[in-house]
């Protein structure tokens, strides 16, 4: 955590290949890293953490990147658009309004207990606004309620 800094981890979930339903992949109940060398892969560009775990996953092997793009948002359209898989944790997949109508889809991946944390982050203040006070809360209390199956 940065200096002057404190988090709040929210939910915590497992990396998921997220994928069109309409992908051969989608007809697996899991899907293993080799899968992933054998496809247009979206990576999420360095500074996400799911960018570290891919090349710990592949252990070195080069997967054919198609496209490189910041944050879970963008990753979902690029996949929905047919333009490769990417991975993402699942609570950034599931429920989102792409996967409830069918157009993309995830799964988990094969032989990987990882969780990777969300965490809500805020500045060390004595005084905070009222607003972000609230926000806060507001997060905080609606977490549980989020967590993935």
């Amino acid at each position: 955590m940065p200096a002057g800094m404190e988090g709040t981890e929210l939910l915590r979930g497992r990396p998921v290949v997220c994928l069109r339903a309409d992908s051969p992949l989608a007809a697996l109940p899991m899907v293993g890293a080799e899968y992933l060398l054998g496809v247009p892969l979206i990576a999420m560009r360095a500074r996400y953490v799911t960018h570290r775990y891919v090349h710990r996953l592949l252990s070195g092997r080069v997967p054919v990147f198609s496209y490189s793009t910041d944050g879970a948002e963008m990753g979902r359209l690029t996949v929905a658009e047919g333009l490769g898989a990417t991975v993402l944790p699942d609570f950034s997949v599931a429920g989102d309004p792409l996967e409830r109508a069918g157009t993309i889809t995830y799964r988990p991946i094969a032989d990987d207990t990882t969780r990777e944390p969300l965490m809500l982050q805020r500045r060390r203040a004595e005084s905070v606004r009222r607003a972000a006070r609230d926000l806060n809360t507001a997060f905080v209390r609606r977490a549980p309620e989020l967590t993935v199956a």
